[in-house]
């Protein structure tokens, strides 16, 4: 099981042919509720031409937990990002992130721009101040545990009657072996993040992709970042909530291949 010296697990695929020598890395950053095979569907759309790397965010799937009293920064969660992209080499790599994932994609990106191609996030913001329902969270776990966290959680993320039931479901099980501080403890993060002034100087290709109904991200965050990155585009996809990268994987996997292509 590949890690990083900081408790990192990591998986790398590359399935281009060997006549295919072109394509930079492209390092994938899931969001809080979840883990690396939230990114499955994407992989064998985008790792035909680039190689990928997936891990798992600290605190869930097989990476280090904290204890409950770890004192979390978005710092920490950037050099974790970091330090999974340099197991491939110190030249510049893709980006992309899906929900707090994307935020701290953005924040990387502000961290070391050099090794920086593009970023791509989904459903994330560059901000906390408007982000909804992350407050209620408290009181979620208090009255309801993680069982009550997590079906409002499944209700946020996904519109019912979309999507294969058979990876709902085992979303619906990733997502309940969350632990509560550790959510908790990133919403924390999430919440005082705003990275509107450090986004003004970055120059490198930004991709913003928001479904138009999520609970968490309002359409407005996009429309804001969209006008503060020099060079990005911005896509919002209509009758989708949070779970978007999820649900429309493959869909959205061929967005994004085509997009890298622009870039490079």
């Amino acid at each position: 099981m590949p890690e990083t010296a900081g408790g990192i697990h990591y998986v790398m695929h590359d399935f281009r042919p060997p006549w295919v020598t072109s394509g930079l890395p492209v390092v994938f950053n899931h969001g809080i509720g979840t883990s690396l095979d939230i990114w499955a569907e994407w992989v064998p759309v985008i790792a035909a031409r680039h190689p990928v790397l997936r891990f798992d965010m600290r605190g869930f799937g097989q990476s280090v937990v904290p204890p409950e009293d770890h004192v979390w920064s978005m710092r920490e969660m950037v050099e974790d990002l970091w330090d999974v992209a340099d197991t491939v080499g110190s030249g510049k790599v893709h980006l992309m992130g899906e929900s707090f994932g994307g935020t701290i994609a953005l924040a990387a990106a502000v961290a070391r721009p050099e090794r920086v191609a593009s970023v791509s996030i989904s459903n994330a913001s560059f901000k906390g101040q408007g982000i909804g329902q992350i407050q209620f969270w408290q009181n979620q776990f208090a009255q309801g545990g993680i069982t009550g966290w997590s079906e409002r959680m499944m209700d946020n993320r996904f519109v019912p009657g979309v999507g294969d039931p058979a990876a709902l479901a085992w979303f619906a099980t990733e997502q309940a072996k969350t632990r509560p501080h550790v959510a908790l403890g990133l919403a924390g993060v999430l919440a005082e993040s705003d990275l509107t002034e450090a986004l003004k100087g970055l120059d490198v290709p930004v991709s913003i992709v928001l479904p138009d109904s999520s609970p968490f991200v309002p359409v407005q965050h996009a429309a804001e970042l969209h006008q503060i990155a020099k060079r990005s585009k911005l896509r919002v996809v209509p009758n989708i909530r949070h779970g978007l990268p999820f649900v429309h994987a493959r869909q959205e996997a061929e967005i994004l291949l085509a997009t890298l292509g622009e870039y490079e």
